[in-house]
């Protein structure tokens, strides 16, 4: 009788373990294997609708950043006069190309 009851009680624990580990695999979905393929059209509105991720910064663009880039411009130099007769003269880096200028301001 021993043995029966045994038997009975691991055969009503087996089947619990094997659906408590089991139950993992059970939370996802299967993919439909017949389903059709999206249209583009389709693609386009998934993309649309979900949020803009955040562009993540870089140890690169963090740098650069307290270097005094701002919207990809950086002003090595800026030379300011009191005296409106004397040019003020700016140097740097605009969107990836050097920048040289000199500008006059004439009476304020």
């Amino acid at each position: 009788m021993r043995f029966v009851r045994k038997i009975s009680l691991a055969s009503l624990l087996l089947p619990a373990l094997v659906s408590l580990t089991a139950a993992p695999a059970w939370a996802w979905r299967m993919p439909e294997p017949n389903a059709p393929y999206p249209t583009p059209h389709e693609i386009q509105l998934r993309y649309a609708d979900s949020p803009k991720q955040p562009y993540a910064s870089s140890y690169t663009d963090e740098a650069a950043r307290r270097l005094g880039v701002e919207d990809g411009k950086w002003e090595a130099f800026s030379t300011h006069s009191s005296d409106p007769l004397t040019p003020s003269f700016r140097g740097g880096i605009d969107n990836g190309k050097a920048m040289i200028g000199l500008q006059w301001r004439f009476g304020s």
